[in-house]
C-alpha cells in the first residue's frame, strides 16, 4: 500500500487575501514553497504548533481545524523522520497568485519502519496581497486517484496512539476504549508467533484498530475486494510509489473485531501477525499455503479439543476434496471453506511429514520467482512426494477425522 501523508481536509485554491500586483518569478516561487515546507517539517519535530500553523491560510476555518488535527496526529506518532521535498519542475503558478506544488512527504516511524515511506501529494498555495505565500490545500482527490495514493489514518481524522515498545496501536475516539485489550493480545501474539515461526523478524508491529472502513477499503489489492468479507488484513507499506522495498508490514482489524474481546479475536491477531512475521517471503507462493500457514500458527496456543473450523470446510470435506483452493476465488463466497481447507492442508503436512516439512515447503515454494498454482505440483512432489490432489484428499480426511 502507498500511504499518503498529507493533511486532513481539502479545499479549492482560495486564500484569505488578494493576489500580489506582480507575480513572482517561477524560481522565487519554488524557493518560497520549499522554505515554507521546511518550516512546517521543523515545527513538527520541535512540537511547535504555532509555527506549523503560521503559513496556513486562515479564512477557511475547516481547513485550519484540519491542519491543527493533523499536527496533533503527527505529534502522537513516534517520528524518526518527517520531511518534505519538492522536485525540480514540480511547481506550477497560475493567475491570482495561485500555486500548485508536487510534494513528496517522507515519514519514518521510529522502531517500526526500516526505511522512510515517501509518498506523493499535490499541495495548493496562494500569495496574499502582501506577497506572502500561504498553504490553502493539502489534498487533491483526483490526483490521489490518478496516482493510486491511499490515505493513512492520521490523514483522515483524529487518531489516538498507544505504544508498548513492540506494538504501535492506532485507534480513534470510538475504538480507544478497546486499546488495552488489543495491545495485550498483540503483545501475547508476538510471543506466540515468534515461538512458532522459524524465521527471523523484528517482533514489532503497527496495528490499526479503527471504527471507520476508509483505510481498509482503500488498501491496494484488497483480498476479495470487499472489506466486509475480512476480519483483518496484513499489508505491506512500500518505501515509495513504484518501489519494491518494503518499509514495514502492518495489519488492520475490521471494526466488528475491535470490541470482540475473546479467543476468536486473539486467534485472528495471531493469524495477521504470522503474515507480518513472514513478510514478503510468502508473496509469490500459492494463496492456500500463505493463508494455511497463518491459520496453522494461529491455533497452536489453543488446546486441540478447543480448536474450531468452519462448517463450510467440514461440508466440503464430506463432499470430497480433489484440489486445493485457488487464489483467484480464495476470498470469495467460499472463503470460510477455503481457510479451513488450507489450514488442514498444513495440518496434514505437519502431522504426516513433520512440522519442519511445512516450513521447507514454504521455502521451496518461494524460491526464485516463486511458484504459481500451475507449477505447485512439481514443488510439492519434489518436497513431499505428493501432488496437490493427494494433499487435498489428505486434508479432507483429516478434517473429517477431527471434526466429523
Amino acid at each position: 500500500m502507498v500511504v499518503l501523508l498529507a493533511g486532513l481536509t481539502g479545499c479549492s485554491l482560495g486564500g484569505d487575501d488578494h493576489p500580489p500586483g506582480q507575480a513572482a518569478q517561477a524560481s522565487d516561487v519554488v524557493t518560497e514553497v520549499r522554505a515554507l515546507l521546511t518550516r512546517r517539517a521543523a515545527a513538527v519535530h520541535d512540537g511547535n504548533r504555532t509555527a506549523f500553523l503560521a503559513d496556513v491560510a486562515r479564512r477557511d476555518t475547516a481547513f485550519v481545524r484540519g491542519q491543527e488535527q493533523y499536527f496533533q496526529n503527527l505529534r502522537e506518532l513516534p517520528l524518526q523522520r518527517f520531511s518534505f521535498a519538492v522536485p525540480d519542475g514540480g511547481v506550477e503558478t497560475g493567475g491570482k497568485g495561485e500555486v500548485l506544488a508536487r510534494v513528496f512527504v517522507s515519514v519514518q516511524l521510529d522502531g517500526f519502519d526500516k526505511v522512510p515511506v515517501e509518498t506523493e501529494a499535490r499541495y495548493g498555495f496562494r500569495h496574499t496581497k502582501q506577497g506572502r505565500l500561504r498553504l490553502v490545500s493539502v489534498r487533491d482527490l483526483e490526483f490521489e486517484r490518478e496516482n493510486d495514493v491511499d490515505p493513512a489514518p492520521w490523514d483522515l481524522g483524529s487518531i489516538q496512539v498507544e505504544s508498548t515498545g513492540d506494538v504501535l496501536g492506532i485507534f480513534d475516539a470510538r475504538s480507544i476504549n478497546a486499546a488495552y485489550q488489543i495491545m495485550d493480545s498483540v503483545e501475547d501474539g508476538i510471543e506466540d508467533v515468534t515461538r512458532e515461526v522459524p524465521l527471523k523478524w523484528s517482533g514489532r508491529v503497527v496495528v490499526y484498530a479503527l471504527t471507520d472502513l476508509t483505510v481498509l477499503s482503500n488498501l491496494d489489492h484488497l483480498p476479495g475486494g470487499d472489506p466486509d468479507h475480512l476480519d483483518g488484513v496484513a499489508f505491506a507499506v512500500r518505501a515509495g510509489p513504484g518501489s519494491h522495498e518494503v518499509a514495514s508490514t502492518r495489519f488492520l482489524l475490521h471494526p466488528r473485531m475491535i470490541y470482540r474481546n475473546d479467543a476468536t479475536r486473539d486467534r485472528l491477531i495471531r493469524h495477521e501477525l504470522t503474515h507480518v512475521a513472514i513478510g514478503s517471503r510468502d508473496d509469490a507462493v500459492p494463496t492456500w499455503l500463505s493463508e494455511g500457514v497463518a491459520e496453522y500458527v494461529s491455533v497452536q496456543p489453543i488446546p486441540a479439543y478447543e480448536r474450531m473450523i468452519s462448517r463450510d470446510a467440514v461440508e466440503a470435506a464430506r463432499q470430497g476434496l480433489h484440489g486445493l483452493p485457488g487464489g483467484s476465488t480464495f476470498n470469495g463466497d467460499d472463503s470460510a471453506a477455503n481457510y479451513g481447507i488450507s489450514w488442514y492442508a498444513c495440518e496434514y503436512v505437519a502431522s504426516t511429514f513433520g512440522e519442519k516439512a511445512l516450513w521447507r515447503l514454504l521455502d521451496a515454494m518461494r524460491r526464485g520467482d516463486g511458484t504459481d498454482e500451475e507449477h505447485q505440483d512439481a514443488v510439492l512432489t519434489a518436497t513431499l512426494g505428493i501432488d496437490s490432489a493427494q494433499l487435498a484428499r489428505g486434508a479432507g480426511q483429516k478434517i473429517l477425522a477431527t471434526f466429523g
